[in-house]
């Protein structure tokens, strides 16, 4: 075989079976943002001194700014990427040093604490704003006896002050009462984070916890605040702590990379590979440019220190080295579908796809086309509806799935006595789906559906009996469609479709 063949072989390879590498390991070394160990990290409330000084003296505010600690630790420890140090450590730390904090941790005083408890990060916890009280469910004073005989001309004057009077008396005891109001209270938490650099003291970045919980008692509604606060923490925390790995190697459609069970990480984890990023010099000054991203990667396996991920998408050549840099959140699709079918149905939908790149996903639809029925007339419909997705096979740049369409449509016409009728049906078919990538995001996506089966309601209209209720509203009455020749327009929906969709990956 002549050597001019070989790179057009090893192309088509790499085209059709990914990026192969023929080296054990990445040769350089490691990135100094790479990481490979859990972060050292204290919490501190910014009014630590009070803390230590006179634990008996704690208020009602202290003891939920002490129950954020806890929450923020918890969740720090649970995420896997970091080593909290013991809350015991630093209180005998701020003991044996005798600390003078004045109410506030200054930031000479947390490098202090951080040396003497051997950690790089800190994070300060203010506590802002913890309040609770009972709210009225309902206003139970009942003002349709007013409102009823608002026309009696034999109610007087001294009659309506003295209802009046008794009613804002009424309102005055509840306001006074919160017991009245005991199973309906309103909890709310604020409190801002600040997230130090021990090395240098300077705060590298600061998010905001804010919760609100109305129903329960005094302990329910505290405890559901709670588990919203504690939601918060885990997204701030792994957001602002995202994990830079590398790529080792490289298998056929397998990667790879540094790190795994050691920082937390779990099966389905993303991870986005981008090139080195690269150093510039520009009028004296250093620029540190990010790379270029090159794929997509989840996690299939995941060791102690190691984990094994398979290539969703690629848009670049992958290669031993590059960096792989954890997504925050799940991304999501975004779908416009056209189906045509001569002379019967017209449509465009538009989907939004959760957990598009798991195994099962599923869509939230809207529909909006025209549809011929019996009598040959296009009637115009509109709908929601669901989609169940299962991936059959993936390869690179191709899946192809199996779906069930679920829609709820309402069509609208006229009737033959000029009324303007509607009438509710269904389609749900069974669809094979083949999708191609066309760059970093956008997909073509080619469907055969195949509706089996169809349901169709009646034609009907809603008409005004020129009668109002108590609240006076119109009395409405739902009338059936006329039709001259007794015969009703028909759906024929059973058959072949054939639809094709743009698709969008959002990340």
């Amino acid at each position: 075989m002549k050597s001019g063949y070989i790179p057009f072989i090893l192309f088509i390879v790499d085209t059709l079976f990914g990026q192969i590498s023929f080296s054990d390991t990445a040769r350089g070394n490691l990135g100094t943002d790479i990481i490979l160990d859990k972060r050292p990290l204290i919490i501190l409330p910014n009014n630590y001194k009070e803390w230590i000084k006179d634990s008996s003296k704690y208020s009602n505010h202290h003891k939920i700014s002490d129950k954020l600690l806890d929450i923020i630790s918890e969740q720090a420890t649970l995420l896997g990427r970091f080593r909290v140090i013991d809350r015991n450590l630093v209180d005998k730390v701020m003991k044996e040093q005798e600390f003078q904090l004045s109410g506030m941790v200054a930031s000479n005083q947390v490098m202090k604490i951080g040396e003497f408890a051997a950690a790089k990060t800190a994070l300060v916890v203010d506590m802002i704003y913890f309040g609770q009280k009972g709210v009225p469910k309902r206003d139970n004073i009942d003002d349709d006896d007013d409102d009823n005989n608002s026309g009696d001309n034999n109610q007087s004057f001294l009659s309506w002050f003295g209802k009046t009077l008794v009613k804002e008396t009424i309102h005055h005891v509840k306001r006074r009462d919160t017991l009245a109001w005991e199973n309906n209270i309103n909890t709310e938490i604020r409190a801002t984070v600040n997230i130090i650099n021990i090395e240098n003291g300077v705060s590298e970045h600061s998010f905001g916890l804010d919760a609100s919980n109305t129903g329960g008692n005094r302990n329910q509604s505290f405890r559901k605040a709670l588990e919203k606060i504690s939601q918060q923490v885990r997204l701030k925390l792994k957001e602002i702590y995202a994990i830079t790995s590398e790529v080792v190697d490289i298998n056929g459609k397998f990667i790879n990379i540094f790190s795994g069970k050691n920082l937390g990480l779990k099966k389905g984890a993303l991870f986005e590979v981008a090139s080195k990023s690269s150093i510039k010099y520009y009028k004296g000054r250093t620029l540190n440019l990010p790379g270029k991203t090159k794929g997509l990667i989840q996690l299939v396996e995941v060791g102690e220190d190691a984990s094994r991920a398979i290539v969703l998408r690629k848009w670049g050549k992958i290669a031993p080295g590059q960096k792989a840099y954890e997504l925050n959140g799940q991304p999501y699709t975004t779908d416009i579908t056209l189906t045509y079918l001569k002379d019967n149905r017209n449509e465009i939908a538009g989907k939004i796809w959760f957990m598009p790149l798991s195994e099962f996903s599923a869509s939230l639809n809207y529909h909006l086309g025209l549809i011929r029925d019996s009598r040959n007339d296009n009637n115009p419909y509109i709908g929601f509806g669901t989609d169940l997705d299962y991936r059959i096979f993936r390869t690179f740049g191709i899946n192809s799935s199996i779906s069930l369409t679920i829609p709820a449509l309402i069509s609208l016409r006229g009737d033959d006595d000029g009324h303007n009728v509607f009438s509710f049906f269904s389609d749900p078919s069974i669809d094979w789906n083949i999708s191609f990538q066309i760059n970093k995001k956008r997909d073509i996506v080619i469907s055969m559906c195949y509706v089996f089966n169809h349901m169709h309601g009646p034609w009907q209209w809603r008409r005004d009996t020129g009668n109002n209720d108590d609240d006076g509203n119109s009395i409405m009455e739902t009338e059936w469609g006329v039709w001259e020749d007794g015969m009703k327009p028909e759906f024929d929906l059973e058959g072949l479709y054939f639809s094709i969709t743009t698709r969008r990956l959002r990340f």
